[in-house]
């Protein structure tokens, strides 16, 4: 059960999230490498909220804070 101060902590100080489009490379057991935009980076496991498998066998989505993807491609 749920109390009432663990849901709003939840709704107030969550991050926002995004889904992105990208291309997975290579993938290690603490992080995978990732192609978007014309970019690779390295984007840690931990970070990820979620990974969706594409249609393409190289295509995933990823489920990432905004503030994260931020840090990486801006």
């Amino acid at each position: 059960m749920y109390s009432l101060s663990s849901l709003l902590r939840t709704f107030l100080y969550s991050e926002p999230y995004i889904w992105a489009d990208v291309f997975l490379l290579k993938e290690t057991q603490k992080a995978i490498l990732i192609e978007f935009d014309g970019k690779a980076t390295w984007l840690p496991k931990a970070w990820i909220a979620k990974i969706r498998q594409g249609k393409i066998n190289s295509a995933i989505k990823i489920k990432i804070s905004l503030y994260h993807w931020s840090q990486k491609f801006d």
